[in-house]
């Protein structure tokens, strides 16, 4: 008896594969209890089982993997501005400028205000890393710079973080990176004049 021989006697074929479907000298599992075989036995050593060539063809059959959701979801549309949250930030500005302004007076209510938008610029930059926002530091420098607009435009951008913002965030011109650095060239400019200048006598 050679090793192509099973339990009850009978000589396999000579060939690469067999009845199975698999290559002689791959081992398989046993269709009723799971148990691993030598590629030529016929009959279950655990559960004493006849082997059923079909079932383990339909076991070595490959299966094909399914396609991640994500590939059949529709692409998100882009962030937009919300006139709504424009408004209401606007509002809340001006309240805050009349109230600080007969609290504290024109020049303290100024450096006040000014810092409020320092804050928010770096609330943005940090808030915009820790959600994944793209481009954080630009939204940052945006609201230094143009708070009035884009610090309402980033509180509507935040709720949808994977959302594409193309205005912002897209790749910018070397016309408009430099317009960008001199405007920030002049604002720090103007925050130094302030601080050596100091508050007006009074």
């Amino acid at each position: 008896m050679d090793e192509h021989t099973d339990l009850e006697g009978a000589e396999l074929p000579p060939t690469d594969r067999d009845a199975r479907g698999v290559a002689d000298d791959e081992p398989f599992a046993c269709p009723a209890c799971g148990q691993m075989l030598a590629p030529t036995c016929r009959v279950c050593v655990a559960c004493k089982q006849p082997v059923d060539p079909a079932l383990i063809r339909k076991q070595q059959a490959p299966v094909t993997a399914p396609e991640p959701p994500e590939a059949n979801l529709p692409p998100l549309e882009p962030a937009r501005f919300s006139w709504m949250i424009f408004l209401s930030v606007l509002a809340a500005w001006l309240l805050a400028a009349v109230i600080t302004q007969q609290l504290l007076g024109p020049e303290i209510s100024q450096w006040v205000l000014g810092g409020v938008v320092i804050l928010c610029s770096a609330w943005v930059f940090y808030d915009a890393q820790r959600k994944g926002v793209a481009k954080p530091l630009r939204w940052g420098i945006g609201v230094m710079l143009l708070w009035i607009l884009v610090f309402p435009w980033y509180l509507a951008r935040r709720r949808t973080p994977q959302a594409p913002c193309p205005f912002i965030e897209g790749e910018a011109s070397p016309l408009a990176r430099a317009l960008l650095f001199a405007l920030m060239v002049f604002f720090l400019l103007g925050i130094a004049i302030m601080v050596i200048k100091g508050p007006p006598p009074q």
